[in-house]
């Protein structure tokens, strides 16, 4: 499948979804009107809450609907989210809207209520204001990464609150001197509870998907020392950002960006996150690459282990369920919940199973001894050092490095997609003799006698040179 193709996977599904929302709010309406009227401690509640702000029961409506669209309108604007937040807001004002409308349940006028409209915008600014990236005043891309949350928690809420307030039997607390009108009854039939929890589970799960896809992709790196990954940093940074159509833009660590890319000889030290992003293509569906490294440890043997018991793990259509229901369950959840929650190896490990793609950089001016290199010379193992990232001494076919390892375990479905970026193969194609990366016999040979790594890696080897044409990093960036 091409990235096109995916990209409008993305968006098919997200449609799918929206609309299997959409099935599941409507049926999840009836029951929400039959628990609102059973008069329970929700209800109470409300009715209380409108009559202390003096605005009523309508106001309260009004207030709650200004409050949602607040969230919808920042959850559009947030570049990660924004094409389900248009599909979104289009579902509201093309779909939703008219059928309240057409049903008659669109009674309030909202502009005879000013001020609960106010204070519910207000404090829907307030929600998505923390940790905002606003447009204009932010820097890099626009984020409201509360929205998603918010929207989620209240929707969600909401619908566990109405099944449990329908079908759970008790005397509510507050008493009532005056109610106010109630809506219809709905009649239901022997069915409807089941009916009712599944409206509900399909809502908080679909809903937790729709607003947990993120509309970029996420690359992370990998390397086995500082110096590799800031140079190969540079690089790709440099050929993005000369290349208009990329739109790079640097995020984080800026310094050590424009150091390596000017390829100065001394480097500042990474004590932080480094990362950019670029978008390749244009349009509205295009989504964002972010490429990033965090200064995390070198991968070893026993992460390569760990990502194949993930896989493993992953494998059954049971297990992807769960894992799946569990992980939109938890949106809302505060970080440090979910990994309690979360079981994996720590931070490390779950920076790069969640990750969308994952760059393993093999330095092979680190494999190769330099010294040995003569360009009149051939070929042979000697000129070839072992290293424990790449396979082992003699077992060019086999594998047997990390990288191997890791790749083997990524390439079962729900995994990320990886690649190996092998740094400085300018030195390997001197010794192949050859003029070209692309060459298939070049990357057999870099795969096979460099970096000694199995069969799985096949197709997954990308060779950039650090000299100063940048060879490539055109090739790298277009298997993003």
């Amino acid at each position: 499948m091409t990235r096109s193709d995916s990209r409008r996977a993305d968006v098919l599904r997200l449609a799918g979804a929206l609309v299997a929302i959409l099935v599941a709010t409507a049926s999840a309406s009836r029951m929400l009107i039959a628990a609102w009227d059973d008069h329970g401690l929700v209800y109470h509640l409300v009715h209380g809450f409108g009559r202390t702000m003096g605005w009523g029961i309508d106001g309260v409506v009004v207030f709650a609907a200004v409050f949602l669209l607040a969230l919808v309108v920042a959850f559009a604007l947030d570049d990660d989210k924004h094409v389900q937040g248009v599909l979104l807001l289009a579902a509201i004002v093309f779909v939703f809207v008219p059928t309240l409308v057409l049903l008659g349940r669109w009674r309030i006028d909202f502009l005879s209520h000013p001020i609960p409209a106010l204070v519910g915008f207000a404090l829907g600014v307030v929600v998505v204001g923390v940790g905002a990236s606003p447009p204009l005043l932010g820097e890099g891309r626009t984020a409201f990464p509360n929205a998603a949350r918010a929207l989620y928690a209240v929707v969600g809420g909401i619908a566990i609150i109405g099944i449990v307030e329908r079908y759970l039997t008790y005397q509510s607390p507050i008493v009532v001197v005056e109610n106010t009108p109630t809506i219809d009854q709905v009649a239901g039939g022997p069915l409807t509870p089941l009916v009712d929890l599944v409206s509900v589970f399909a809502l908080v799960y679909l809903l937790g998907y729709f607003t947990r896809y993120s509309d970029v992709t996420d690359v992370v790196i990998s390397s086995p020392d500082e110096e590799t990954v800031a140079r190969f940093l540079g690089g790709l940074y440099d050929t993005a950002d000369r290349n208009r159509r990329y739109e790079a833009t640097s995020l984080e660590g800026g310094d050590v960006l424009n150091a390596a890319r000017s390829r100065e000889a001394s480097l500042p030290r990474i004590t932080g996150r480094v990362a950019f992003e670029f978008r390749p293509g244009n349009g509205f569906f295009a989504r964002r690459r972010e490429v990033s490294y965090d200064n995390i440890r070198p991968v070893t043997a026993a992460d390569a282990d760990a990502m194949s018991d993930v896989a493993d793990r992953r494998s059954s259509l049971g297990s992807r369920l769960w894992f799946a229901f569990r992980r939109h369950l938890l949106l809302a959840a505060p970080g440090s919940v979910q990994s309690l929650l979360r079981r994996s190896g720590g931070a490390h490990l779950d920076r790069l199973v969640r990750a969308d793609v994952i760059l393993l950089l093999a330095p092979v001016a680190d494999v190769l001894r330099k010294s040995r290199i003569d360009e009149d010379g051939d070929f042979d193992e000697s000129r070839v050092q072992n290293r424990d990232y790449t396979g082992e001494y003699g077992d060019s076919e086999g594998g047997g490095g990390v990288y191997d390892g890791i790749v083997a375990a990524c390439a079962r479905s729900t995994m990320p997609e990886v690649y190996v970026v092998a740094t400085d193969a300018d030195l390997a194609i001197t010794l192949h003799s050859d003029d070209s990366f692309e060459s298939g016999q070049f990357l057999q040979f870099l795969r096979t006698d460099v970096l000694r790594m199995g069969i799985d890696c096949s197709g997954r080897i990308l060779p950039v040179s650090d000299q100063e044409d940048g060879e490539g990093y055109e090739t790298v960036l277009g298997s993003l």
